[in-house]
């Protein structure tokens, strides 16, 4: 009798502790650093210039922003990504692309590059 009860008691416990071994288990250092060049273009402007001085404008803003708004505005996808973590590195830098409109008009767009560090969640792990 007591070899039937111990017996009905490991089968419990072997069955109820299956399913605990079956998830997944995630642990802090499965992250992966990652760093990508982004690119924000400002509107078109008629000179150099202004085009230097909003793109100027737009990476000292970029350099406030929260780490869920680089997110937004930088296009970072979020998924098994912490997006807490999301920070510029370096100063980046302004250039300007000289083109012609469709009526033949030069016009002068400011491009603001930077350097966004993210961590990413690595599941080969």
């Amino acid at each position: 009798m007591n070899t039937i009860k111990t017996a009905l008691v490991v089968s419990i416990m072997a069955l109820t502790t299956v399913p605990v071994f079956a998830q997944p288990l995630y642990i802090g250092g499965n992250y992966i650093s990652r760093e990508d060049m982004k690119t924000v273009s400002v509107a078109p402007t008629s000179t150099s210039d202004e085009a230097y001085r909003l793109a100027l404008s737009e990476l000292h803003h970029l350099k406030t922003m929260s780490a869920q708004e680089l997110n937004d505005e930088l296009r970072v996808l979020t998924f098994n990504v912490n997006s807490k973590r999301t920070h510029l590195e370096n100063a980046g830098f302004v250039t300007v692309q000289e083109r012609m409109n469709e009526n033949g008009e030069l016009e002068y767009v400011g491009k603001v590059n930077v350097k966004v560090h993210y961590v990413e969640r690595d599941n080969n792990r």
